[in-house]
């Protein structure tokens, strides 16, 4: 449902923190890498592959936000999706919706459609009309934190999930909150790395 590895030494040396990184599977890695200079985007390692499992690369979009492309040669991703304690959504936060959007619309084939909810808009990202991403626009709020993907994990309790954070040496960047989603709060885990957790609402019926 998901992988760790320790940061290089160099990457430590020069000030890198601790994240989550998210990968999108693509077709044709190749393909899909020839599109994103033209897009707006960078790439920060050129294809290579990974014996018996796929190939991949490493890529910026217009924004900035890094994110990985996968080619599944044996090895599709996570597993298990959407259950308590594994992957189940994925959200670009950004400092330009619009060149965002249409960066993965080009290089992904995504549509892209924006969505009013209560006082925040933001782009819902399909493909083949079934959803696979969201988008955000940082705010003055957001300081100089540059754009990024943030992961969401189920649970089955978004605020005992907070407690055990709080109690494991991580940190509650943002409590617990009801939302048309479901409850969600942001935490940080010892080494710095953000993700949200969210309970689903219970549905009506």
């Amino acid at each position: 449902m998901a992988g760790l590895f320790e940061l290089p030494g160099e990457a430590r040396e020069t000030g890198a923190a601790s994240r989550w990184l998210v990968y999108i599977s693509a077709d044709d890695v190749g393909k899909r890498l020839e599109r994103v200079r033209p897009a707006g985007g960078s790439i920060l390692a050129p294809a290579f592959d990974v014996p018996g499992a796929g190939r991949m690369a490493m890529v910026a979009d217009a924004s900035g936000a890094e994110f990985g492309l996968w080619e599944d040669w044996g090895h599709a991703g996570a597993a298990v999706t959407g259950r308590p304690g594994s992957l189940t959504w994925t959200e670009l936060y950004t400092r330009s919706r619009a060149a965002a959007a249409s960066f993965y619309t080009a290089v992904l084939d995504w549509e892209v459609e924006s969505v009013q909810a209560g006082d925040e808009t933001f782009i819902s990202c399909s493909l083949g009309g079934t959803p696979v991403a969201g988008m955000m626009e940082m705010g003055a709020a957001w300081g100089d934190t540059p754009s990024h993907w943030m992961p969401y994990f189920a649970v089955t309790d978004a605020d005992a999930a907070a407690a055990l954070a709080d109690g494991l040496g991580g940190e509650v960047v943002s409590p617990p909150g009801d939302t048309g989603a479901g409850r969600l709060a942001v935490l940080r885990d010892p080494l710095g790395a953000l993700f949200f957790v969210v309970a689903e609402a219970p549905q009506a019926g």
